[in-house]
This record gives C-alpha cells, sequence and structure tokens, in this order.
C-alpha cells in the first residue's frame, strides 16, 4: 500500500503490549480501555483490535458514533459510552448493542419503553458537576425507579475523580461508596462498581474497587511505572533554501535575523495537529540529530524551521516532531509550552496524517484516508 503523505504518526504496538501488561500489573480489578477521542489520537478501531488480541474486551467511548466504530471493528467488545447520549439516539445505541450512561429517570423511561434490552450504567456526580445523579435521598428514588423499569440491565455505577488532590478524591470515594452501598442495603444490585481513570488507579489502589477505566496509560503517560509513549509524529524536509539577512518567514514576515539563514520547510502545519504555539522558536523538530527550531508562525498545512547551525540538510530527510529522538519534542514538553494538556495534543492529531502500526519490527497495519 502506498502512504500518500510523509508527514506520519507512528504507533509502536510492543510499546502498548508493554504499557497493557503494566495496567494489568497494577490491579486485580476489571480493565475498560478508554479509546474515545479517535484512542487519544492513535486510531481507535486499530487500538481497540489490537488491545482485544491481548484479551482487552471492555472499551469505552464518548459518544455513540465511537461506540458503532469500535463494535464494527470487535463485534464481542463489550463497549461503554461514558457521554451523553441524545434522545433521539437511543434507540440506534441499543440497537449497536453498547452500554449507555443514565443519570435521569426520565432517559431511562425512554430506553425501557423502547421494549428491547437496554444496558446501562448509572452516573454519579460525586463533585465535577458534569453528568450524574447527585447523592441523596431524591436519586436514590430515581434510581429505584429505574430499576422498577422494564426491558432495562443496570450493569454498572460510576463516578469520575477530578483529581484536584487527595483530600478531595478521597471525599469524593466516600462519597460514591457510601451512596453505591445504600443502594445495595435496599436490595438494588448495581453491578460493576468503577471510579479509576488511570491516574486515580495508579494514586489509589483501594479505589479500584470492581473495575478501572485507564486511558492515556495504554498509550504510555500517567503514573503507573513501565509506561512508554507509543505515536511519534514524523515527517521529512520538503525544501531548503537561503534566506537573506534581514528578512522574515511565512506569514506576516516574522522573526527576521542579522545575517543569512537556511531555512528548510516542513510539510505539516497546525492542521495536522502541530498547535500554532510553537512557533517563532518555542518549540523545534529534530533534523539530523540536531534541533531545529521554528522560524516565524506555523501556516496551516507546512511550517519553517532554521537549520542554518546543521550542515547537510537537504529535501527528504527525516524530521522528528514528537518523540522519536532523544532531543525530539515530547507531547508532554509541546503541551506545557502551548498551555494545554498532552490528551488535547494526542486526540489533535488530524486524521489526515497517516497511522502505521509496527509490531515485531513489521508494519502490522496503516490507517490513511484513502
Amino acid at each position: 500500500m502506498n502512504i500518500l503523505r510523509t508527514t506520519q504518526a507512528h504507533i509502536d504496538l510492543d510499546a502498548m503490549q508493554g504499557n497493557a501488561d503494566a495496567v494489568w500489573a497494577a490491579t486485580r480489578s476489571e480493565v475498560m480501555a478508554v479509546v474515545k477521542a479517535d484512542a487519544y489520537g492513535h486510531g481507535a478501531p486499530e487500538i481497540a483490535g489490537f488491545l482485544s488480541q491481548l484479551g482487552v474486551q471492555r472499551f469505552a467511548v464518548a459518544a455513540l458514533s465511537e461506540a458503532i466504530q469500535i463494535r464494527r471493528r470487535c463485534p464481542d467488545a463489550d463497549v461503554l459510552i461514558l457521554g451523553f447520549t441524545p434522545d433521539a439516539l437511543l434507540p440506534a445505541a441499543v440497537e449497536c448493542g453498547a452500554a449507555l450512561t443514565v443519570f435521569s429517570l426520565r432517559q431511562a423511561g425512554i430506553l425501557s419503553a423502547l421494549r428491547k434490552k437496554a444496558r446501562i450504567h448509572i452516573k454519579l456526580d460525586t463533585g465535577m458537576h458534569r453528568l450524574g445523579f447527585t447523592p441523596g435521598e431524591a436519586a436514590l428514588e430515581e434510581i429505584a425507579g429505574i430499576f422498577a423499569l422494564p426491558s432495562l440491565a443496570v450493569e454498572g455505577i460510576y463516578t469520575h475523580l477530578a483529581l484536584r488532590d487527595r483530600e478531595n478524591d478521597e471525599r469524593q470515594f466516600a462519597a460514591f461508596t457510601a451512596f453505591a452501598g445504600e443502594l445495595e442495603r435496599r436490595g438494588l444490585h448495581a453491578g460493576l462498581r468503577h471510579v479509576c481513570d488511570g491516574l486515580g488507579m495508579a494514586r489509589y489502589k483501594h479505589m479500584h474497587l470492581d473495575m478501572v477505566r485507564p486511558g492515556g496509560a495504554f498509550y504510555g503517560y500517567g503514573e503507573l511505572p513501565g509506561l512508554r509513549p507509543v505515536l511519534t509524529l514524523r515527517s521529512q524536509v520538503a525544501c531548503v533554501r537561503t534566506v537573506p539577512a534581514g528578512d522574515g518567514v511565512g506569514y506576516d514576515l516574522l522573526d527576521p535575523a542579522g545575517c543569512d539563514r537556511r531555512i528548510a520547510t516542513l510539510p505539516f502545519g497546525y492542521s495536522d495537529g502541530v498547535p500554532r504555539q510553537l512557533s517563532r522558536g518555542a518549540g523545534h523538530v529534530v533534523i539530523r540529530g540536531r534541533k531545529a527550531p521554528y522560524a516565524g508562525l506555523l501556516c496551516m498545512d507546512m511550517c519553517m524551521v532554521d537549520v542554518t547551525g546543521i550542515p547537510g540538510v537537504q529535501p527528504g530527510d527525516e524530521v522528528f516532531v514528537f518523540g522519536g529522538h532523544p532531543d525530539a519534542m515530547t507531547v508532554p514538553q509541546a503541551a506545557a509550552v502551548c498551555g494545554m494538556n498532552r490528551n488535547g495534543i494526542l486526540s489533535g492529531i488530524a486524521r489526515r496524517v497517516p497511522r502505521i502500526y509496527t509490531g515485531g519490527g513489521a508494519v502490522r497495519e496503516v490507517r490513511d484516508l484513502v
């Protein structure tokens, strides 16, 4: 298969297998891999397919479209939609076999009225104030009403930690366990209890309960020991030119210098997921083993870097954008420069960037637009 761009995201499946081993070594609970946002930019169908080969059979997504995508690749997978599903899409969600997050008796009633088995997990709001029942008597009564509805299978109950600090996280956990315990005392068995994402499971072993929901850990980020990032972003030099002293570069002709410079143009830009905040020397790439700072503003589809101090740079030279070389920017480093978080950068890598999946020294799969 011909790969139609030289700007590519390389996914190291051997590293991902090591990360999966680290996840399993850290818990005795069930593991649900979070593959929302196209598996944090790594390619959700491909990652789910690989993890299912390793033995992962539970996946979490944010939206119905993502659930359908995973079920097409892994028909036997147990998929939970963590986010909000609009009323009009509830029939399609039930039809695809995904489990739904429910946080109101009203929406549970809509599901029940479909007269088809609907799998649900009940969401509690223990402090983040996003989605969920607020623990209390009113919530207990509503959830009892959900249990009384026909055609519903309550398979889990969960919340999400804000991860501000241990004191707040423990407060959330206590609120969750107290409420879940009260449901049990009333004879309402909600199934799998789950609280922790990847950071939570690394910090709070006593909170693992019945299941954990790591996401970033599979991709090599977090606080579990032994994790390795699996994605590197690479490109090639498109052209090299001499820019005379006093001339700026790119839009607005910024960053003029007092001497002639060698400027390399690279075939990627901010629409490929490399943040524009890295412009004007805030970030760099690595070419021929040396750092080359961005010059001027990153454009939508191209960018320029200063290679004056790097001898012999020519078209076709490999460029390390994120990872892949000891001196390349890491995703967390780029996120810190840009005032973002690492998941924002990872999930922002555009779909037009081919994903190349390697394992055992060979290319296992390629995902491209065409």
